[in-house]
């Protein structure tokens, strides 16, 4: 009769001998390769060139800043809003420069009052004194005259001396003086004011006319408006906050605007594909996700300047030390992509695949 020991000892035998069977049995087995979580991205022409695309609209994305630092006031326009060129956008605070306003108007009335009492003048009521004057230099003018001749018939009697002769002489000169004097004093009065003067005074007025028109433009320009029929596409702005005319790198601009009538695909091609670009060439752009949708492209133009990358898609194979040739596509209509409910973005990235030239075929790089 077996022990008990042994009894357990062969069972574990005979089992560890089923498991090295099984395994023997089973290693050259593959196991099965589950299927791909998205459909992958497959270029559609026999020869053609893949790249990556952002999507903008066909205005870009327009970044509007503040013409001057300053606290905002008042926003007009929230995201999706339909805007038309020349459409106000926000506002900042305008206090200081309405007060600056203020000043120059007030100096602009001072110039104005300044030039009209040059204009008006000589005053009515300044005339008969002057007039009074020279009838009264005349008068005297007329009694040293009618002196100085009775001086001269008693000298030639010996009625008088030469010294007295003299002096009724130089009195009468004085006379004559001071009735030139009041003569002249009467007719400038009489002519109004100096000419050259009066044009200091017009350009016075001319020169506060232009500050307060200078005050009412940087006031205009304090209401910030749209420089294009548009939509709002990103608002980073609020009533209260101060915006400032110099933005820190990577700051993103208080409001974003874009045409989104059409949009266009910017693709970047490395610099290693861009020889085999053409114009004209068929386009494709596929919607990433999980429901990929692909919509027909139709090139605009290849800007013929290499840049550095810097649109990154953060695939393990791409490149980032390479450069990349612009290549601009217009979105053409699709029944597909209307027909999926899948809408575009201005700013998302899509799969671009290009018909790539044939052999021999030479491309072109025309400006946009």
């Amino acid at each position: 009769m077996l022990r008990p020991f042994v009894i357990v000892f062969l069972v574990l035998a005979l089992a560890g001998a089923a498991v090295g069977v099984y395994t023997a049995a089973t290693a050259g087995e593959k196991p099965p390769k589950p299927p791909p979580a998205r459909t992958p991205s497959v270029n559609p022409f026999g020869r053609g060139i893949a790249s990556s695309g952002l999507i903008e609209a066909s205005t870009r994305n327009v970044e509007i800043s503040a013409p001057e630092s300053g606290l905002v006031e008042e926003v007009f326009v929230r995201v999706g809003d339909r805007v038309k060129r020349g459409a106000a956008l926000f506002r900042l605070e305008s206090r200081a420069l309405e007060a600056e306003l203020i000043r120059a108007e007030a100096a602009r009335t001072l110039a104005k009052a300044r030039l009209a009492q040059l204009e008006a003048m000589p005053r009515p009521e300044e005339i008969p004194p002057l007039e009074a004057a020279v009838q009264a230099a005349q008068a005297r003018a007329d009694d040293a005259h009618r002196m100085f001749g009775l001086a001269s018939d008693a000298s030639r009697d010996g009625g008088s001396t030469p010294s007295e002769l003299d002096q009724k002489r130089y009195a009468a000169l004085t006379a004559d003086a001071e009735l030139a004097k009041a003569t002249a004093t009467l007719a400038l009065m009489k002519a109004g004011a100096w000419s050259a003067e009066i044009d200091v005074a017009k350009s016075s007025v001319a020169q506060m006319d232009a500050d307060i028109a200078s005050w009412r433009l940087r006031l205009e320009r304090l209401t910030v408006r749209s420089p294009i029929d548009g939509v709002v596409l990103k608002r980073e702005v609020e009533p209260g906050e101060y915006e400032t005319t110099q933005r820190p790198s990577g700051t993103a601009p208080p409001l974003v605007l874009g045409d989104l009538t059409i949009l266009r695909v910017r693709a970047q091609v490395n610099e290693e594909d861009a020889p085999q670009l053409r114009l004209g060439a068929r386009g494709m752009a596929r919607v990433r996700g999980a429901y990929p949708i692909e919509t027909p492209l139709k090139m605009l133009w290849i800007e013929p300047l290499a840049i550095a990358k810097r649109q990154l898609t953060g695939a393990a194979s791409e490149l980032v030390d390479t450069r990349v040739v612009d290549v601009l596509f217009e979105v053409l209509p699709d029944e597909r992509l209307s027909a999926s409910g899948v809408s575009l973005y201005p700013g998302q990235i899509v799969d671009v695949f290009i018909e790539a030239a044939q052999p021999g075929e030479a491309g072109r790089a025309p400006t946009g």
